[in-house]
């Protein structure tokens, strides 16, 4: 048994109070990575939500022969397996595993059953340093605890609150979109289309921000496809039809929707059931 698996079954046991003063002044938790679960759709993560406790501890378990990942590493909660870590950060974790260089924990930090499925649990990968002279400047901005950044919280009545595509390409800011829609226009005509769907600057400020451009499929002229038009979150298309009366209302990629002003024809307010206001991109036919 390692040095850190004996302190953590002794405060387990015995509570933190039981250490003597000099063990428990002389470890802190640094994290090396904090970040939601991945495919916990896919596992048993969805049926025992209700028994996963906040702050819980998880079980790393390498899968080297995985056919879609030989750094593969699954996170099992009581023996049950709730997802992985993200592929794009398990490399060095897999290697730090299969060395045993470090005592790598995994803890559950936040629980939010509101969200989507790949954002409903939050963790992070830590070791315990010792620290012979209290924690170091360097040190300290891995001993603290992130908050997630949600992109898929519901509120009460079942819609997006929040929406961002393509987990890792940055959403164009209400400026970045005026100016790519300039960019990308043959035409003054841009500018009539701008300033009369949106007579206030705040009002694209919001659009884009809240995350409230949609596009009806319904709508779409043949030149132009859904998967053009689609926004996404890892790989997943999101629509909100049963928010508004119409069906068939998607989520709009706005980066994309910025690429193409000649083949749009105005942005119109429209709201949904509950009386939130979105933007639809309407397009020439």
């Amino acid at each position: 048994m390692t040095r850190g698996n004996f302190l953590r079954n002794l405060i387990g046991l015995y509570g933190i109070a039981s250490l003597p003063f000099e063990m428990v002044k002389q470890y802190q938790k640094v994290y090396l990575l904090q970040c939601f679960v991945r495919g916990f759709q896919y596992y048993n993560g969805p049926q025992i939500i209700d028994e996963i406790n906040q702050s819980g501890l998880l079980e790393m378990v390498r899968e080297p022969k995985n056919k879609y990942d030989k750094n593969a590493i699954a996170l099992h909660f009581n023996q049950q397996k709730i997802g992985f870590i993200p592929m794009e950060s398990n490399e060095m974790l897999a290697v730090l595993l299969d060395t045993g260089l470090l005592t790598l924990q995994a803890e559950i930090t936040h629980i939010e059953k509101m969200a989507m499925d790949w954002e409903k649990i939050h963790i992070a990968i830590y070791v315990m340093k010792e620290l012979e002279q209290g924690i170091s400047e360097e040190l300290l901005p891995f001993t603290l605890l992130e908050t997630p950044h949600y992109c898929t919280l519901k509120s009460k009545h079942n819609t997006y609150t929040r929406f961002y595509f393509e987990e890792n390409e940055e959403v164009l800011s209400g400026e970045d979109f005026y100016k790519t829609l300039v960019d990308n226009s043959s035409t003054d005509d841009v500018y009539t289309l701008i300033h009369s769907s949106f007579p206030n600057p705040e009002d694209m400020d919001e659009a884009i921000d809240g995350s409230k451009m949609v596009v009806s499929k319904h709508r779409l002229p043949n030149s132009i496809s859904i998967a053009e038009i689609e926004a996404k979150i890892n790989d997943e298309v999101f629509s909100i039809e049963n928010a508004f009366d119409e069906k068939g209302y998607i989520v709009a990629n706005v980066n994309a929707v910025a690429t193409m002003p000649d083949k749009i024809a105005r942005f119109e307010k429209v709201f949904d059931k509950y009386g939130n206001d979105f933007y639809e991109v309407i397009f020439k036919s």
